[in-house]
């Protein structure tokens, strides 16, 4: 009996401490997605602005779209299980967004299409590695929903990249 009570005091002790993890679990989550979302829009904007090349003008176009579409499920998941997105982009990526604005007319493109390889790499397996391994709940479902529309974004900027 004696035995019984310290595993179910176990049990109760371990609960909290999950939920506390599952809880920074998914805050880490949000705040990384809505970060790597946020870039995207920011950098699709300085390619739409200042680019030439009609490939990557499009992808960026497109990238716009999806992402500023994709804001919205990502807040209400987030929301639903009780964790914030980020509304402004952290150090890194402000600094990524200021290399791109920087840089000349003739490297633009490919400067912007170099980024978007690289974040959609770390997005897709960010959603991945979540949507396999994050703690259950409406952010593990968006990132379910979300990973074969930044697979298919992945793959195009690559294709456009390799040209």
């Amino acid at each position: 009996m004696k035995a019984l009570h310290l595993g179910l005091a176990v049990c109760l002790i371990a609960l909290p401490a999950r939920a506390a993890d599952d809880a920074g679990a998914k805050q880490e989550f949000a705040q990384k997605a809505s970060v790597s979302n946020l870039f995207e829009i920011e950098a699709a904007k300085i390619e739409i602005a200042n680019g030439k090349a009609v490939d990557a003008k499009q992808f960026a176009q497109d990238m716009l779209r999806d992402h500023v579409k994709a804001a919205l499920p990502l807040a209400e998941a987030a929301n639903d299980d009780g964790v914030t997105v980020s509304q402004s982009l952290d150090a890194e990526y402000q600094q990524k967004l200021e290399a791109l604005r920087m840089s000349d007319a003739v490297n633009v493109d490919q400067a912007y299409l170099s980024t978007q390889v690289t974040a959609h790499q770390q997005a897709y397996e960010l959603f991945q590695a979540y949507s396999k391994d994050g703690p259950d709940g409406s952010l593990k479902h968006a990132a379910s929903n979300m990973l074969p529309d930044l697979h298919m974004h992945l793959t195009r900027v690559q294709g456009i990249a390799n040209k």
